[in-house]
């Protein structure tokens, strides 16, 4: 009897619990557990008084106990051997006229081996036919028909394509029977495979610290099970690569990374696998960065009362986040000041002298570490003094002799030096008198001329320095001239509307020049020519009271200029009768020659 029923292919059940799966997240990446596989044998089935069974019996060629637990997991690659068994029990003889396995789906038919003479042929999907042949038959006795009678045994070897899928995979085994009348066996028949990924699962374990410094290198360790795991480690900071992959030995990969930037960095390794090993990748784990931070405060030495003074704290690393709260000494000086770039100022004013000591106390945050400056040092002064400076003398000077070079400093400061310059040509110093502010320097020109004269106060404590104007000084050849002598004679009725005669005589009587009379600081008329000494004006006083008259000579070439001392007169009332004679007061040259 031929085969009769629709064949059918054994089909795959994918077992959820036995796909191997990579679960991402937590400590390690493993397979999802497995479920035990289903079993490897059909077991004994019965067919009226025949029995009948499948088995798996081999694995790559070797030889396997089907009730032995998980001998049918298998991976891609590998050969199985499905053993098919008809047996009578007892009774009448059977004759089976055809036999056949069904492959599980998608493995490949390689070989077989069968009990009895057989011919057998590979169907495909429809799986491996045998039938008997020659001294492998049996002919149903008075009927002729031939079979295999009782009992045979049929091996069937079948290749796993190396992209078969992964999950549980059943074979069948059906046979007709003379006299039957349907197919006897099963399929599928419960003659499991479960066919799993035959690269190592692993796990893969970050060690890092806690905390890091920026600038200061740390270890970054994964350790990947099992130890003789193959592959590189991909260490990550959130989703940036830190470095290149790392090679694993030993089942250590170790990264000696420095942070750059603080805060909470995210680390985690990725394990990419060698031949033989499933990736994995670790749990994230949190390294809390920190910047130790260094401040300093700037502030000028020194101040003036009233004067906007600036105190600027810098942060290291110009990156901090933060504030600064500036103190004078224990007092704080306003509120925190937010660091921008690296630093943070403040400005005051102050309302009298004193000094200061400032520190920049830097509090930080996002992962900035808090420091204090050192002390820096300011001086509050009063104002000082604004001086003005002037030169004081010589008008005139004579080339060769010494002369004062004086100026006065107002006002008059506590000490100080004024410096004196010659056309532009420093000749010396001389301290401030602190009773006068007069500064005096003897000083002796060199050549005749206009000479321009400068006087600089360097300033002292509490006064600013100042300079002064320019002051010419005229520098004349020493004098050869002559020296004279005037001597004035007043004569006449001294009265109102009375004339009276004013005679200067100068000496020596040679001398030749003018002389020009003055009452008080008034001249009366014009210069009068010397003649042999002598020089004479008639003058009449509109007024009563005392007058001083005096002569001036004035040299011609060859001669000094002198004067003579003053003569008073008592001038009475008109109508009254005044005093005569004549009063000759004498020579003043000593005093007002030139």
């Amino acid at each position: 009897m031929l085969l009769s029923m629709t064949r059918r292919l054994a089909t795959p059940l994918i077992a959820a619990g036995a796909a191997m799966t990579l679960m991402l997240g937590g400590a390690a990446t493993a397979a999802a557990q497995e479920t035990p596989p289903p079993p490897a044998s059909s077991g004994d089935k019965t067919a009226d008084n025949l029995r009948w069974n499948l088995s798996l019996t081999a694995v790559n060629g070797t030889a396997v106990n089907p009730a032995t637990p998980g001998v049918n997991v298998v991976h891609p690659g590998d050969t199985v051997t499905y053993t098919a068994k008809i047996w009578k029990t007892a009774g009448i003889g059977r004759y089976m006229t055809a036999i056949r396995q069904i492959q599980p789906a998608g493995f490949q038919y390689l070989s077989h081996t069968i009990s009895k003479q057989s011919n057998v042929t590979n169907e495909g999907a429809a799986g491996v036919k045998a039938t008997c042949t020659g001294g492998g038959c049996n002919s149903v006795p008075i009927l002729g028909t031939k079979g295999y009678l009782d009992n045979v045994n049929f091996d069937v070897t079948y290749q796993i394509p190396t992209t078969q899928a992964f999950g549980d995979y059943n074979a069948g085994f059906v046979f007709d029977v003379y006299a039957f009348s349907t197919q006897s066996g099963a399929n599928p028949a419960g003659a499991w495979v479960r066919v799993v990924d035959p690269a190592v699962n692993t796990t893969t374990d970050l060690q890092v610290p806690a905390t890091a410094k920026t600038g200061t290198p740390v270890d970054l360790t994964a350790n990947v099970g099992p130890a003789n795991a193959v592959g590189t480690v991909q260490f990550k900071d959130g989703a940036a690569n830190i470095g290149g992959p790392v090679g694993v030995a030993n089942g250590n990969a170790t990264l000696s990374h420095t942070f750059d930037s603080v805060g909470a960095h995210n680390i985690s390794a990725v394990f990419t696998a060698g031949p033989g090993f499933h990736d994995s990748t670790s749990g994230v784990k949190t390294v809390d960065v920190t910047a130790d931070t260094t401040t300093a405060i700037q502030v000028q030495a020194t101040a003036l009362v009233g004067d906007d003074v600036q105190v600027t704290a810098t942060v290291t690393p110009a990156t901090a986040v933060g504030t600064v709260q500036f103190k004078d000494g224990a007092t704080n000086v306003g509120e925190p000041v937010p660091v921008v770039n690296g630093t943070a100022s403040i400005t005051r004013k102050f309302d009298e002298a004193g000094t200061h000591s400032f520190v920049g106390v830097f509090t930080g945050t996002a992962g900035y570490t808090d420091s204090v400056s050192p002390p820096a040092e300011l001086t509050v002064k009063d104002a000082d003094w604004g001086t003005t400076t002037t030169v004081l003398e010589p008008v005139t000077a004579v080339v060769g002799t010494s002369v004062n070079l004086s100026a006065t400093v107002h006002p008059i400061p506590t000490g100080g030096t004024v410096k004196f310059l010659v056309n532009g040509t420093e000749v010396g110093t001389a301290p401030v008198g602190t009773g006068d502010g007069v500064a005096i320097l003897p000083h002796t020109f060199g050549a005749a001329g206009t000479a321009n004269v400068v006087a600089e106060f360097t300033g002292t404590t509490g006064f600013t320095g100042s300079t002064s104007s320019g002051f010419t000084v005229t520098v004349n050849e020493p004098d050869t001239r002559e020296a004279t002598t005037t001597a004035l004679a007043v004569t006449g009725n001294a009265a109102v509307g009375q004339a009276m005669q004013f005679k200067a005589t100068v000496a020596p009587a040679g001398a030749n020049g003018t002389v020009q009379f003055k009452v008080g600081t008034t001249p009366i008329g014009g210069p009068v020519a010397v003649v042999n000494g002598v020089a004479t004006m008639s003058h009449t006083f509109a007024e009563e009271g005392t007058f001083g008259v005096t002569a001036t000579f004035v040299g011609g070439a060859g001669f000094k200029d002198s004067v003579s001392g003053p003569s008073v007169v008592n001038v009475a009332a008109a109508g009254t009768p005044g005093g005569t004679g004549s009063l000759d007061t004498g020579s003043l040259s000593s005093l007002f020659g030139s």
